[in-house]
């Protein structure tokens, strides 16, 4: 009796184990088989893009501890607070060139605010927040067609807005890689790492 019982246990798990498997191979031949989704409009794919990277500069400047903001690795680089407002001012400078218009608080020349013009993590929060938001709204109001048109790009050339929108994008995740490694150093492990 010992033995058939545990050949019947034996022969449920594997028959269990084959209409796991019959059923996953099924739903993928399915989905396969099925025409794509269409792809989204050109802007909103600029507006995925600009608010995974800016979202995420956002939870760090939440999320990093206000008596390390002013942490750097080496004397020549920027302190962790000082990337944030590097990341947010140079978004800033190109929303106002692609927009036409003066968005966002008067941070000074450039694209690097001074400490002192931000000095409490609530600042620095908010004016990345700021940066976020106002591009998103810009990509939003502007659509597909406001990708075509061109802008004053750096080195006085112009250049599409989906060319400034990719150059903005990739820069915030060049400081958010960098900011990782901040974190890294800190024995702190950075807000998208923790899923």
């Amino acid at each position: 009796m010992k033995r058939s019982s545990k050949h019947s246990s034996l022969a449920l798990v594997a028959l269990t184990l084959l209409t796991i498997v019959g059923t996953t191979l099924h739903t993928r031949a399915q989905s396969q088989n099925q025409a794509p989704r269409p792809a989204s409009s050109r802007a909103d794919e600029t507006l995925d893009r600009w608010n995974d990277i800016g979202n995420k500069l956002v939870a760090m400047a939440q999320d990093f501890p206000e008596d390390k903001y002013d942490y750097k690795l080496q004397k020549d680089q920027r302190t962790f607070a000082l990337n944030l407002l590097h990341a947010a001012a140079l978004d800033f400078v190109l929303i106002r060139r692609v927009s036409g218009s003066n968005l966002g608080p008067d941070f000074g020349e450039g694209d690097n605010p001074s400490r002192e013009a931000f000095k409490t993590k609530a600042d620095v929060v908010k004016f990345v927040q700021e940066a976020v938001a106002d591009g998103a709204k810009v990509i939003q109001q502007q659509g597909d067609a406001g990708l075509d048109k061109t802008s004053k790009f750096f080195g006085n050339r112009l250049a599409h807005n989906s060319a400034i929108w990719m150059f903005a994008i990739e820069h915030s995740g060049e400081h958010y890689g960098q900011l990782v490694v901040y974190y890294r150093a800190n024995n702190l492990v950075p807000p998208d790492s923790r899923r």
